[in-house]
């Protein structure tokens, strides 16, 4: 056992000393014994609907962790990302928050998050998730059925915020070279009308399912790389 434990150490010393984008998955490798790769999935209702989807598809030699919570906008994400991932060690992150941050809530001129929070939000975000070593996947929001969902909801949303918010996004994450799930661009090749709820923002359970499979698509291609 002890000499177990001592092979572990020098190889995860190993690690260190080689270079912080290996993960103790290489530790683990180098000392002769795999595990599955640890997933940590975080997002707003789309990602907390499609989640079972992840699960579904997700490759067979890795498992999803993620908040019980809805994660919503980039100002709760930047508060609560230290105690969701706690002192844990994940293989990879899949992140994305934004359209909780374009909501304008009744009676008021701006929404939410600005762009300009928005952006230094995600710098402190991104930030924090470069140094724990991960791989990072940053997914883009989803698009809406503006006109439906600014009729039927008391807070308003306008598709050329999310537009706006998602480019700036996706600068950033290539700032951090993150890897980027486009979602906003596989959801437009689609009809939303015909996968979307009544509210014009939250997909039905066909909507769920792309979406679903979508994530787990680049998280088991982003894997097959850290093998």
């Amino acid at each position: 056992m002890l000499y177990r434990q001592l092979q572990l150490y020098l190889a995860a010393k190993r690690c260190a000393i080689i270079g912080s984008s290996y993960t103790l998955l290489t530790a683990l490798k180098i000392s002769g014994r795999e595990r599955k790769l640890r997933v940590f999935l975080i997002g707003d209702s789309i990602r907390l609907n499609s989640e079972k989807y992840v699960v579904k598809n997700l490759s067979k030699d890795s498992y999803l962790s993620s908040p019980s919570e809805n994660c919503e906008s980039s100002i709760k994400v930047k508060e609560n990302l230290d105690s969701w991932l706690s002192r844990e060690n994940f293989d990879l992150i899949h992140l994305n928050c934004g359209l909780h941050d374009v909501r304008y809530n009744p009676g008021q001129k701006g929404p939410v998050c600005s762009k300009k929070r928005y952006c230094e939000n995600l710098e402190s975000i991104f930030g924090r998730l470069a140094q724990r070593g991960s791989s990072v996947i940053w997914a883009t929001s989803t698009p809406i059925d503006e006109i439906v969902h600014n009729a039927v909801k008391d807070s308003r949303r306008f598709l050329k915020d999310i537009i706006e918010y998602n480019m700036a996004s996706i600068e950033l994450a290539k700032k951090y070279n993150f890897r980027v799930n486009d979602l906003y661009n596989k959801t437009s090749t689609q009809v939303l009308s015909d996968i979307l709820l009544p509210d014009g923002i939250h997909f039905n359970e066909v909507g769920n399912a792309k979406i679903g499979t979508w994530i787990s698509n680049a998280i088991n291609e982003t894997l097959s790389l850290l093998r």
